[in-house]
Formats: C-alpha cells, structure tokens, sequence
C-alpha cells in the first residue's frame, strides 16, 4: 500500500471507521483518523485501546506497520468477504 492510499481513507469525509488487514492476517481497528501517524513507509498505528477516567478512548498500545504489509481495508461493520455482521446485542 503507499501512503497516500492511507492517508486518502483517513482523510475521507465524513470520516468512516475501518479496519486495516495486515499481510501476517491481523487486523487493526481504526475508530478515529487522528490515532494514525502516517510515514514515507509506516505508520504508528493503536493496537490496544483503554479509557480514561472521563470515558474518552486512549491508545494503550502501538505498533509501527510497514506500509507494505497493510493489504486491505474494510468498513467496521463488514466482513472481509462483503457480508456485514451481526450487530451487537
């Protein structure tokens, strides 16, 4: 993936949550565009997130991904094969 394929999705507006799959088969979460620093051929991206004692989301944990190791994105709400979840209860 280049940068400017990331960049173009965190900058979408209005800003749609999304997961990002990675090449080894993980996925990472991205509910907000600001959690993500985009470089020439990474990116810092959350990979654990906690609360703080308002409520509001904080990164825990972060992991530095290559950009060639990002392979594809889908909204939060579907599966990789296009069919959308199940909707919590």
């Amino acid at each position: 993936m280049r940068s400017e394929d990331l960049l173009d999705r965190l900058q979408d507006h209005p800003f749609k949550p999304f997961r990002l799959h990675l090449s080894d088969g993980s996925r990472l979460d991205i509910p907000e565009p600001g959690m993500v620093i985009v470089g020439e051929s990474s990116a810092v991206i959350p990979s654990q997130w906690g609360r703080d004692d308002d409520g509001r989301r904080l990164a825990r944990h972060w992991r530095t991904v290559a950009l060639s190791h990002m392979v594809q994105f889908t909204d939060l709400d579907e599966t990789v094969d296009g069919k959308h979840r199940k909707r919590g209860r």
